[in-house]
């Protein structure tokens, strides 16, 4: 499989699979493409606190969206610069089935959120999908971001129907986690 193909996979899994066994899945696609050394390094990064200033953060961004009727907040890194990241407070939103993700570059305001040097550092060693190894790392690296992110949402999730979303950047289509 390409990282594309893999990628395609996580957003299903999204829908169908609990984030513990998401990231198991992960580490061990991790473990076979880029071996088990890679995906213990990936794994034993903690974190905790990543996923708290990604709590503060998604607090933050929903309720500015609230208050603006926004329809959706997406979240966005950068897997080139250490995984610089913010939140985007889009006016529109489209679902996935729709294959539009034109409305994530069109946000009102943004937030600051938190880099993750830990797997910047990792995924500067290969890149993004120039071999099996790559391959691997990255789509590890995707997924216990967005697990981290998903637990982040579900531990203040309340109801409303904002949109919450996330990519890293150039990514299409963009990881729904609440449509």
């Amino acid at each position: 499989m390409n990282i594309f193909e893999h990628l395609d996979e996580l957003q299903v899994d999204l829908r169908r699979k609990s984030p513990d066994e998401i990231e198991e899945k992960y580490f061990n696609i991790c473990s076979r493409l880029a071996g088990p050394d890679r995906a213990n390094t990936i794994n034993q990064i903690a974190l905790n606190q990543y996923e708290k200033e990604l709590r503060q953060g998604l607090e933050q961004s929903i309720k500015i969206a609230e208050k603006q009727t926004a329809r959706a907040i997406y979240f966005e890194y950068d897997l080139d610069n250490k995984w610089d990241s913010a939140f985007f407070i889009c006016e529109e939103y489209t679902p996935l089935e729709d294959e539009d993700d034109d409305w994530a570059s069109d946000w009102s305001e943004n937030v600051e959120a938190p880099s993750l040097e830990g797997f910047g550092t990792i995924y500067e060693v290969d890149g993004f999908d120039g071999n099996d190894i790559a391959i691997g790392s990255t789509i590890y690296l995707v997924a216990r971001t967005v697990i981290a992110f998903t637990r982040a949402y579900i531990s203040i999730s309340h109801e409303n129907s904002i949109a919450v979303c996330i990519a890293f950047h150039g990514q299409d289509p963009i990881f729904r986690i609440k449509e």
